[in-house]
């Protein structure tokens, strides 16, 4: 997993929640026991939308597919490899 993306994204997160620093030793405990709520979740897609000029599928557009850093990470990750193969095609 690439740690620009994780950064980024432990970034985002602590931007978009309220009262939670979180760490790069958090990234697999689950962020909706550590106070994401779905209005949170959703500032916080799209923010990595923008950040990185991505499209999250949708089937990954719930709290319970991206409720940690690393899975966050993961999916950005594969969006960013399928977006940088269709522009190579």
């Amino acid at each position: 997993m690439r740690e620009d993306v994780i950064d980024k994204v432990l970034q985002i997160i602590n931007c978009n929640m309220e009262n939670t620093e979180l760490s790069a030793k958090q990234i697999e405990e689950d962020l909706s026991i550590l106070g994401m709520d779905s209005i949170a979740f959703i500032h916080i897609v799209v923010a990595l939308e923008e950040e990185f000029d991505i499209e999250i599928p949708d089937e990954y557009l719930l709290l319970t597919e991206m409720n940690t850093i690393s899975k966050i990470a993961e999916v950005i990750s594969a969006a960013l490899d399928n977006q940088n193969k269709e522009i190579g095609e």
